[in-house]
């Protein structure tokens, strides 16, 4: 099985589609690697959403969010069919201070159109 070789292409993924799309508020560009419906855990209930359930622009005007830091991302477990990442970071203000800690759950499925991610959870304090 080529586990690593799963890794590193949900790796890229991420990284290619998602950072910059959260980052820069594009949720087309995060579109592009969801396979819809989307299920999205939070505060211990699942909901199920035909458009992306995180909008990152709307976190940065009700937080006052400026950037992020400390971000971390790893692919825990990868097949041929499925993969599990986590990732964690630091939601910060303009002055540096800190606002919350993000730890996320994301779960991909390999498609004909590559990996796309299915389910999100995430926790924040």
């Amino acid at each position: 099985m080529d586990t690593e070789k799963y890794k590193k292409e949900v790796h890229d993924t991420y990284m290619n589609y998602y950072v910059p799309g959260f980052s820069n508020n594009d949720i087309a560009m995060i579109d592009k690697i969801v396979k819809y419906p989307i299920a999205h855990v939070q505060n211990g209930a699942v909901s199920m959403h035909d458009k992306y359930p995180i909008n990152p622009q709307q976190l940065k005007l009700d937080k006052d969010w400026d950037h992020t830091t400390d971000w971390k991302f790893e692919v825990t477990a990868a097949n041929e069919k499925q993969a599990h990442a986590v990732a964690s970071c630091i939601r910060r203000k303009a002055d540096g201070s800190m606002i919350e800690h993000v730890d996320a759950f994301y779960a991909f499925a390999r498609t004909d159109g590559g990996w796309k991610m299915f389910a999100v959870s995430d926790v924040t304090f």
